[in-house]
């Protein structure tokens, strides 16, 4: 168990640090990026649109889909699988042909002994894959397109909306494991601080909550973040570790944390993790949980299930198996 706990430890104190990285500001006239909803945060470049072509960089957006992307330093190459296996899409840096491979009859050549050759389809570029800033800047309609995702531009809210091929039907809260968010108070006056709690909710049978991570998105400029600790079983105490972190960009913060052993962790649907804000000027703010997946370090929305029997034994619920739900709490201003 104490290895187990370094070991989760470790992830979260290296996740937490290589999140002070993140822009605090995101760019002027850079839109927003989502996955099946969930908004993806770049680190030190975020997307850019380049003549009415967006380029993110090469790693995020694609593997929120489940896709695989790889570099050849040497050959100044991006290569991108599909989550499926049956695409492959290949850039080089500065060259306006993309190639797009249909590998979906190699597996059945392996078996049957027979030579394979991908169908290969040339696709011209309007703007070729590029450096900015040392990160390798790549085309997102295009590439989301051939590995069979559909891509709509919203430019009111500015912002690029993708669905992949596998994208999660819309699931009632009822059906997996998730989050909802509740607060301590519906009214807050300048100066005073509100507790707003992440909530676990259908936690399996026979287990309990390990491990938390939770990004919630409020207003900076009303609200100021001023700590965050883990819920115990008992509902009130601090357990475990916890590590918060609000520079992914200006508008959440993210916290982390692990509970250490099944008498201090939660073992039933409830309050899990609190965190609390102080009101900086007396006006409202809605206060929303984001499951939204960052370039580097993957989903920032999870929870950690370890089993009671058998504590070295957990599972991990992130992205299509994990309901978050996305409802503002809205702290309403005093007087």
């Amino acid at each position: 168990m104490k290895k187990l706990i370094s070991i989760i430890a470790a992830a979260a104190l290296t996740t937490a640090s290589a999140a002070t990285v993140f822009a605090a500001d995101k760019a002027a006239g850079t839109p927003d990026v989502f996955v099946n909803g969930a908004e993806i945060f770049f680190d030190d470049q975020p997307a850019q649109i380049v003549d009415n072509f967006t380029l993110v960089p090469a790693r995020g957006v694609f593997e929120a889909m489940g896709a695989k992307v790889s570099w050849d330093e040497e050959k100044q190459q991006v290569e991108v699988e599909s989550a499926d296996h049956n695409t492959i899409v290949r850039l080089i840096i500065g060259d306006s042909t993309m190639k797009v491979y249909d590998v979906s009859g190699l597996f059945g050549a392996l078996l049957s002994g027979q030579d394979f050759k991908a169908p290969e389809t040339p696709v011209t570029l309007e703007v070729p894959p590029q450096i900015m800033n040392d990160r390798t800047m790549i085309p997102l309609r295009a590439i989301s397109e051939a590995i069979d995702a559909d891509v709509q531009w919203d430019g009111e809210a500015y912002a690029v909306n993708i669905t992949s091929a596998d994208a999660p039907k819309n699931e009632s809260a009822e059906s997996k494991p998730g989050y909802t968010l509740s607060a301590s108070a519906d009214t807050v006056n300048e100066g005073e601080t509100v507790d707003v709690f992440v909530n676990v909710a259908n936690l399996p049978e026979n287990t309990y909550v390990g491990g938390v991570a939770a990004a919630v998105e409020y207003n900076k400029e009303n609200f100021e973040f001023v700590d965050a600790n883990l819920v115990g079983a008992d509902g009130e105490s601090k357990v475990g570790i916890c590590r918060s972190n609000d520079n992914y960009s200006d508008k959440l913060v993210r916290v982390m944390g692990i509970t250490i052993d099944s008498e201090t962790g939660v073992k039933a649907d409830g309050k899990v993790m609190k965190l609390t804000f102080k009101s900086i000027n007396g006006k409202e703010s809605a206060f929303t949980l984001v499951n939204g997946y960052t370039s580097d370090n993957g989903l920032m929305t999870y929870v950690q299930f370890n089993t009671l029997e058998a504590e070295t034994k957990s599972k991990l619920y992130q992205g299509n198996e994990f309901y978050v739900d996305t409802t503002p709490v809205v702290i309403n201003a005093g007087k």
